[in-house]
């Protein structure tokens, strides 16, 4: 399975980039991906759209990122 960092680099080529895909915020996408990675379930089929990946591998990334992100919390 592909990380969300390794998603991201590869479909938008940065955080900001998916930012401006996604007509967020500056830094929103940095704030998420390192605070919050739930927020992304509420992008999701704009991000499957950008990516043609599925929706199962979607919902896996992120969660494994929430793992993650959890774990360094604790």
């Amino acid at each position: 399975m592909t990380s969300m960092g390794t998603f991201i680099k590869v479909h938008f080529g940065s955080h900001a980039l998916l930012n401006d895909a996604l007509g967020l915020g500056k830094n929103s996408v940095s704030r998420w991906y390192n605070d919050d990675p739930r927020r992304f379930f509420m992008y999701i089929q704009q991000l499957k759209k950008f990516s043609n990946v599925s929706l199962e591998d979607l919902v896996e990334m992120i969660e494994q990122r929430v793992e993650d992100v959890d774990a360094l919390k604790s």
